[in-house]
């Protein structure tokens, strides 16, 4: 089974071309609201993948699970095949609903395995 380098969430990534450089912008750690509920615009959950012996040519599947504070969670499959020794997976959200301040997990599991998840602390300010 592929094995996780990296799992990051962001505001937005862009992708060269040309090059296949990848660009992570505004990683995401805090959202600060002075009103609850809040929509997150947009999300990008990032993952690069290393084949392990006997992984090249084979299918694998992706379930990204959002959880906000108060929520229930959301699940999202990707499936990829691992045509070379190493593979990225991106997930782009849009409109996120948070209902209130508290912790949102982002989690990725490969092949229904849990491989890394993410925290966001959600915060109140005060205006």
């Amino acid at each position: 089974m592929p094995k996780l380098e990296y799992f990051i969430v962001a505001d937005s990534i862009s992708v060269d071309q040309t090059t296949n450089r990848m660009s992570v912008f505004h990683v995401l750690e805090e959202v600060h609201a002075p009103l609850f509920p809040i929509v997150i615009p947009r999300l990008a959950a990032v993952a690069h993948w290393n084949a392990e012996e006997g992984d090249v040519d084979r299918d694998f599947q992706v379930r990204i699970i959002i959880t906000s504070p108060d929520d229930q969670p959301k699940e999202f499959n990707q499936n990829f095949r691992m045509v070379r020794p190493r593979h990225r997976t991106i997930a782009n959200f849009m409109g996120l609903p948070v209902q209130g301040p508290g912790v949102m997990t982002i989690e990725i599991r490969l092949n229904g395995e849990h491989k890394a998840s993410h925290t966001i602390d959600i915060r109140k300010i005060e205006t």
